[in-house]
């Protein structure tokens, strides 16, 4: 209704306020719905040019769909991450927000046990931002494509606990992350919920 009146930006806000009530409620199709709405309030903020705002339900729409959806849409969270990181870069308040977009762009897709893409994508941002190869999100990111490239869990978890050390992993990376070791070690026991993330 609001929509069809025009009013889209209190259409947007409804949309957005829609998907926080969803992705807080245990029931079952929770997670479905809080994205689609998220994702609708994102369109309609980008109808309004009112980008920040859409950023945010786009955030939101990339953390779900990667971290919380079963199964994960990997691939998809890595496509809203690369918008992004693209966007920031075209703002000169937002541009280094935009190697964290990456990484997390980067992230995803070896979580989606796609390293050629991994590696693609890497290459891509480094010719976008010349800053990133030498930032601490871009070495990161080119150590983890080599270890999950070389299956070496040691050194796995070895640059994850020095990354930590710096830069504390979020509850998002610290899924992802999991997620990334699991392929790299074909799935060790123990690691299933361990929310510390054990690096050691």
């Amino acid at each position: 209704m609001l929509c069809d009146a025009g009013r889209l930006s209190q259409a947007a806000r409804l949309s957005k306020e829609t998907g926080e009530l969803f992705e807080n409620s245990d029931a079952e199709d929770s997670v479905v719905l809080a994205i689609e709405s998220y994702q609708q309030a994102a369109d309609l903020y980008e109808m309004e040019q009112q980008r920040s705002q859409a950023s945010q339900c786009l955030v939101k729409v990339a953390e779900l769909s990667s971290a919380a959806l079963d199964p994960p849409e990997f691939l998809r969270a890595a496509e809203l991450y690369d918008k992004l990181g693209k966007d920031c870069l075209d703002s000169n308040l937002l541009k280094y927000n935009a190697k964290g977009y990456f990484l997390q762009s980067v992230l995803c897709h070896l979580a989606n046990q796609d390293s050629i893409a991994a590696e693609k994508a890497m290459s891509m941002y480094s010719s976008l931002d010349f800053t990133l190869r030498e930032s601490r999100e871009g070495k990161f990111a080119d150590e983890l494509i080599a270890c999950v490239e070389g299956f070496d869990g040691e050194a796995f978890a070895t640059a994850c606990f020095e990354y930590d050390r710096i830069s504390k992993l979020d509850p998002w990376k610290t899924t992802i992350l999991l997620s990334v070791r699991k392929s790299v070690e074909g799935g060790e026991e123990g690691l299933d919920g361990d929310d510390d993330f054990d690096l050691r």
